[in-house]
């Protein structure tokens, strides 16, 4: 009983660390993308607001996504991310040669908030993943008490 007990001690600060880190995932991926629009912003009052548009990039051209996360279907909770190096162009090229600095940095915020879901994503997965344990561990330890209660009320009678 001891044991058990001591196993859903553990299991529950565990559960309590990963949510912590989540949260603090999920505040670094906001700041990221506020960031990124931050910087995009700044990106065409620079550059201006004719010379930062989609009018830059034909629309005829497909758009393919450079980096691509998928839920493979081994495992309900594996998440895999893949990137594409025959479709990952440099996207500010279509901005000009010069592109400014901060278009590179809302660029790289943007990269770097992809990076930040997937490690959100991975977090909950654990996070869901402690939690049945705990309820597993729990039932056991409703069990164990209700067959011991039982057993006490035998021996009184």
């Amino acid at each position: 009983m001891d044991s058990l007990c001591e196993q859903i001690d553990k299991l529950t600060i565990d559960y309590l660390e990963e949510f912590g880190h989540l949260l603090a995932c999920k505040q670094l991926l906001d700041d990221t993308i506020k960031q990124g629009y931050f910087n995009l912003s700044r990106a065409r009052v620079i550059m201006g607001v004719n010379n930062l548009s989609r009018l830059q990039y034909s629309e005829k051209d497909p758009m393919i996504a450079s980096t691509k996360i998928f839920l493979t279907s081994s495992s309900p909770f594996n998440i895999e991310k893949q990137i594409d190096k025959e479709h990952s162009d440099d996207a500010l090229k279509w901005f000009g040669l010069l592109s400014p600095n901060v278009l590179k940095q809302s660029q790289k915020s943007f990269q770097q908030a992809i990076d930040l879901a997937l490690e959100a994503c991975m977090r909950e997965k654990n996070i869901l993943q402690l939690k049945s344990q705990i309820e597993q561990l729990l039932k056991e330890k409703k069990t164990f008490l209700t067959k011991e209660n039982f057993d006490e009320n035998k021996k009184d009678d």
